[in-house]
């Protein structure tokens, strides 16, 4: 029953810019079943030391995610997020689709550029683009939980991970 600091469901032609989220005690965000995002030079923390890494202390803020959009046409681009779960994130969505999204310009540190768990959905025309991540603790995590679901016309492009802790790429089960 924690709470998300920012909370948006079946929202249209959304634009957030210039906001730091600050230490979320459960998923940062939950933009869910949205159609036509863009967010712009936002931050996330969420932090329990001040280390670069993700030691056992750091991981029990588990759920403790940064980005996790659902929907159609999102733009997220120039934002950093340190979190010690998924950063940026495509999720299920209503229509059983999630499609046409560009997350570029980012850095990230935790589960970086993560899509999933995925259920019976439909993940199309994904990009990742243009990321730095530093002591992340999985860089790309793909995930299923089970159902039927697909991902196709995923795209990771310039990709830049600096000593990655766990898994730089992780394509399977959560």
């Amino acid at each position: 029953d924690r709470p998300r600091l920012l909370r948006i469901e079946r929202g249209t032609d959304i634009y957030i810019k210039h906001i730091l989220l600050l230490d979320s005690p459960y998923w940062t965000t939950k933009l869910t079943g949205i159609d036509g995002l863009e967010i712009d030079g936002c931050g996330i923390s969420a932090r329990r030391t001040r280390l670069k890494g993700h030691n056992l202390v750091d991981l029990s803020a588990f759920n403790t995610d940064g980005f996790d959009i659902s929907g159609h046409n999102v733009y997220v681009h120039d934002c950093n997020c340190y979190a010690q779960d998924d950063c940026f994130t495509v999720k299920d969505n209503y229509d059983g689709r999630s499609t046409n999204m560009l997350f570029e310009n980012n850095n990230a540190s935790g589960m970086a550029m993560v899509i999933g768990s995925i259920g019976g959905s439909h993940i199309h025309n994904i990009t990742f683009r243009n990321f730095y991540v530093q002591n992340t603790f999985k860089g790309i995590y793909t995930k299923f939980r089970g159902g039927t679901g697909k991902m196709t016309n995923i795209t990771f492009e310039n990709i830049v991970m600096d000593s990655p802790e766990q898994f730089p790429i992780w394509i399977g089960p959560a």
